[in-house]
């Protein structure tokens, strides 16, 4: 009996760091430099604006697509209305997507009738990368 308990607690210890590692994205967390391609009305500026307010400097926009770890794209951004956008973050090769999502600039205190522009679809972006990128 002793023993059994003993294997299954060494069992739980093995399986706990690899469920933590299953929960997270290790090559996310990777990532010190990105590139960010050119997209529809400048929101390209408004986040490589983003990742160095919100960052402080520990995601780093290179301007060269050959020096990054990843490379953040808009996802046909034209055909989307201008109050939200979708880009993802993707490995260097463009083949893995690491992270995606979609921000608004409509603003839940007005009851989503005042919108805020590229610069709050980029700030909610960047947020939410930045929210993935941190350790679980």
């Amino acid at each position: 009996m002793r023993v059994g308990k003993l294997a299954l607690l060494a069992l739980l210890f093995n399986l706990i760091p690899m469920l933590a590692i299953a929960q997270s994205n290790p090559a996310l967390f990777n990532v010190k430099k990105v590139y960010v391609e050119k997209m529809e009305n400048n929101l390209d500026q408004y986040i490589t604006s983003e990742i160095s307010r919100q960052f402080h400097g520990s995601l780093a926009v290179v301007l060269d697509p050959s020096q990054a770890d990843g490379i953040i794209k808009g996802i046909n951004i034209g055909a989307q209305n201008t109050t939200k956008a979708t880009v993802e973050l993707v490995d260097p090769s463009g083949k893995v997507v690491l992270w995606s999502s979609t921000g608004s600039d409509r603003n839940k205190l007005f009851l989503d009738l005042k919108h805020s522009g590229n610069h709050k679809i980029a700030a909610h972006l960047v947020k939410d990368l930045k929210k993935s990128m941190q350790p679980k």
